[in-house]
């Protein structure tokens, strides 16, 4: 975690490339040897310290009042034939193929730096039977994403190597986002087609504001 001086906190992403910056000195009678060198920690979701806002206006005087918004009706429908639960997450604290490793690995996120690994996790539960799709149903499970590439799912224990015996199994996926992709919000999808012939594709339901939304975002 690292402070700023506008108190800010940042989550950040570990650069495997070393900054040249001068290597800070040993005790003395050591003075001819030096530390390594830190590595680069890019800020990558901070919160900043500023004074509240004032309170809000009063509407101006005959101003027409905002309509009311209204359910649509597919939220009442059926659901199904599958239901999700999805979460995006960052990698372990392994650097990935562009060098990357996040300073507080296997944490849900929804940003997320050019070149750093994001992780897919999610459970698929099957509306007809009740149950978990598991790797015994031999679904085709898919992670899409916004460019065309299709990144097959995995069914896996949560923590790979490193995992308790009572922890979760999900399917998962992850994705080496390209240090040059496209920054801005991140429309991936999650595809299953059963073995039945049924299938859904699964898209986030997001918040749509005119001050902002809740996509998956990518920074520089």
């Amino acid at each position: 975690m690292a402070y700023g001086k506008n108190c800010s906190m940042a989550l950040a992403v570990i650069g495997c490339v070393v900054a040249g910056c001068a290597p800070a000195m040993v005790g003395q009678g050591d003075s001819d040897k030096a530390q390594p060198a830190k590595p680069v920690v890019s800020m990558v979701l901070g919160v900043r310290q500023e004074a509240p806002p004032p309170p809000p206006a009063p509407p101006a005087p005959g101003a027409p009042a905002r309509s009311a918004l209204t359910t649509p009706a597919f939220y009442y429908e059926p659901v199904g034939p599958f239901f999700f639960y999805v979460e995006t997450l960052t990698a372990n604290v392994l650097p990935n193929k562009y060098g990357f490793a996040p300073t507080q690995p296997c944490i849900q996120s929804g940003v997320f730096k050019r070149g750093q690994k994001m992780v897919v996790r999610f459970e698929i539960l099957d509306t007809a039977t009740g149950k978990r799709v598991t790797d015994r149903d031999g679904a085709t499970i898919r992670l899409v994403l916004p460019h065309g590439e299709e990144i097959p799912g995995r069914w896996a224990i949560r923590g790979g190597g490193a995992a308790m015996p009572d922890s979760a199994w999900m399917w998962d996926t992850s994705w080496d986002i390209p240090p040059d992709y496209p920054i801005g919000s991140f429309d991936y999808r999650i595809s299953i087609v059963a073995k039945d012939g049924r299938k859904t594709v699964f898209s986030p339901p997001i918040q749509k504001a005119t001050t902002a939304d809740s996509r998956v975002r990518i920074v520089d």
